[in-house]
């Protein structure tokens, strides 16, 4: 008995030995593996952070990281180390939490946010089959940043040229004739209209009654024309003018009510009316001799509708205190999206990017600002206080400035000027004292075209080239206040409260009248303080309309004088950087170079639609 329970105990303990022996070296086996996956997956994320940032590709699939010669490259696929060991890299674009001037910033965020074009991140998994018996995958997780990314920002131009270094921000070193930079805060193409001083009504036409001309909206050679209600006639006329000394009357409509507001987009005309049941009424005018009603909108309450706009996909329309947003998907029927309170009567809409700028007669915010870059979710973000009890009467936006116009109140202006670069806070500029009601204006180029309630000066031309100071150049008698216009480069079609002949044609009659077709910009030197330098993305913002351009290209050197040679995304002269959003300079065409000019390239094939530069940005980093 004793020597079995000898036996026993021996064979028991030799099975307890060779168990934890087994145990240890299982234990052993994954301390190596995962040793080593730590050093092959250190050793990625390394060359990650040496290889150009140009290099590094985003999105779905599985990379590589190889040395090719003595530089790291990102190569497609996974790779196998030491016939055991697989390595996949991922690369992934950062979004952060909040956003300024198009800057990104705050705390990473996995789910929306804003892109953070000088952060990525990294993942390497190793995945292997353990001696120990069983498959491992090992990941690890690094961000990597363009050290010391600043950024160039030019936003105005209007200093002049002939300045060979970034000293002051609004200048540059040269432009053609294309190129136009009266207006503060963008670069866009010169147009031929201009000299509003020689100016000369050519026409004029007389609506039967006696009734005011609330609106005009010309387009193509159609004027169309609204005025106040008819019991007896129409409210609704369309004109030809392509004749701006003859217009002939082609048809007209009775709405029923007044209409104070006419906006036309495509083959519809969109109305704003007095009436209570039909504040909104859209008109087909794909036939200019036979034009229909296809749909009215009932919005509640009893106020008035007085201004309508549009663009592309959505309409936007003022009732009393509220600003209302519909759907174009189908253009003969407008769909509501949403409403927000602007606090008291809105008289004048300009839709201008994502905001909708209003004037209204609220006497602590005449000018208003309303965010809608989600239509169906307005939200206003700005607005300003203008001295005195003051009622807003018109609104006009170019690039980033906007003008407001009011009543006569006989101690303050009827005109003023902000910038708007920030909607969110509008910067007051300048005003000018007109001395009477301003019922509506435009601007064309570096002039206000103004409509007032003058005697024998119902049309005033202001030229603005001077925001701060604008001065006097012409006034024109047009027997009735202007209550309406729609101008160009160099015709003003005005709708006024003439008893006889209400509708106006004034003309510049410059026979080439249109915008430049092409124009260049080249810009002063920018010192980055270094020669050790990458360059690393380039983006713009602006207008684009259909048929236009705005491009770029990038020269570098060591000399601070040049020369100068001027390259595209593929390192020659025959390409264009043209994304607005970041896009990526070429990395070898411009490295190590201290010093950095950008060429910008205007183009438009419309000779009624011009490219709107707003504002320029190139990335680079300074390296140790």
């Amino acid at each position: 008995m004793e020597l079995l329970i000898a036996i026993s105990f021996i064979s028991t303990m030799t099975l307890l030995i060779v168990t934890v022996s087994v145990s240890n070296n299982k234990l052993r086996y994954i301390n190596e593996e995962r040793t080593q996956a730590l050093f092959y997956s250190t050793e990625a994320l390394e060359a990650v952070e040496l290889m150009n940032w140009n290099d590094l590709i985003t999105g779905v699939g599985d990379y590589s990281v190889e040395l090719s010669g003595n530089v790291w490259v990102l190569n497609s696929g996974s790779q196998l180390l030491d016939n055991k060991y697989t390595r996949t890299i991922s690369v992934e674009d950062v979004y952060r939490l909040d956003s300024s001037n198009g800057h990104s910033y705050g705390e990473i965020v996995t789910n929306g946010g804003y892109f953070d074009p000088d952060t990525k991140k990294a993942t390497v998994s190793i995945a292997w089959d353990s001696k120990a018996g069983s498959s491992k995958v090992e990941s690890f997780q690094s961000y990597f940043y363009r050290w010391k990314a600043e950024r160039w920002t030019q936003t105005d131009w209007v200093g002049g040229d002939g300045q060979a270094s970034w000293i002051d921000d609004t200048q540059f070193a040269s432009k053609d004739l294309g190129v136009d930079i009266a207006v503060p805060g963008v670069a866009t193409l010169k147009s031929g209209f201009i000299d509003w001083s020689d100016a000369t009504t050519t026409a004029n036409f007389n609506v039967p009654g006696n009734f005011d001309q609330n609106d005009v909206y010309e387009l193509n050679g159609i004027a169309y024309l609204v005025t106040e209600n008819n019991s007896s006639g129409s409210e609704f006329y369309v004109l030809d003018v392509s004749d701006i000394y003859n217009p002939v009357e082609r048809s007209s409509l009775n709405i029923g009510a007044s209409v104070n507001s006419v906006v036309v987009k495509d083959d519809y005309a969109y109305l704003a009316t007095d009436s209570n049941t039909k504040e909104l009424v859209t008109i087909d005018v794909s036939d200019v001799y036979s034009p229909s009603i296809v749909d009215t909108q009932d919005l509640s309450g009893n106020s008035n509708a007085f201004d309508v706009v549009v663009d592309e996909t959505e309409l936007y329309l003022v009732k009393g205190d509220d600003l209302y947003s519909f759907s174009l998907l189908d253009p003969a029927e407008p769909d509501y999206l949403d409403k927000i309170d602007v606090d008291d009567t809105a008289r004048e809409l300009f839709l201008s990017e994502n905001n909708v700028y209003i004037a209204t007669e609220e006497d602590d915010a005449e000018f208003q600002i309303v965010d809608v870059t989600n239509p169906a979710n307005l939200n206003q973000i700005g607005e300003y206080d203008l001295d005195g009890n003051l009622k807003g009467t018109d609104v006009f936006v170019l690039g980033n400035t906007a003008y407001i116009s009011t009543q006569n109140s006989g101690s303050y202006p009827e005109f003023y000027i902000f910038e708007i670069s920030d909607p969110s806070d509008p910067a007051y500029i300048g005003a000018y004292d007109i001395g009477e009601t301003v019922h509506s204006f435009s601007i064309i180029g570096p002039y206000a075209l103004i409509g007032t309630n003058f005697l024998n000066e119902e049309l005033s031309v202001i030229d603005i080239s001077a925001p701060a100071t604008p001065s006097p150049v012409s006034q024109f008698d047009l027997s009735g206040y202007v209550l309406g216009m729609s101008a160009n480069c160099s015709v003003i079609y005005a709708a006024t409260s003439s008893n006889d002949g209400e509708f106006f044609i004034i003309s510049t009659e410059v026979a080439d009248c249109g915008y430049a077709n092409y124009g260049t910009l080249e810009s002063s030197t920018f010192d980055t303080g270094s020669a050790q330098v990458t360059y690393n993305w380039i983006s713009f913002t602006g207008t684009q309309p259909v048929d236009t351009d705005i491009r770029f290209q990038i020269a570098t050197s060591n000399n601070s004088s040049g020369s100068w040679t001027y390259l595209g995304p593929d390192g020659t002269g025959s390409t264009y950087y043209s994304v607005a959003a970041e896009e990526l300079i070429n990395y070898n065409a411009h490295l190590d170079q201290r010093y950095i000019r950008y060429k910008l390239f205007l183009n438009s094939d419309s000779s009624w639609e011009v490219p709107i530069l707003e504002e320029v940005t190139i990335s680079y980093s300074v390296y140790p």
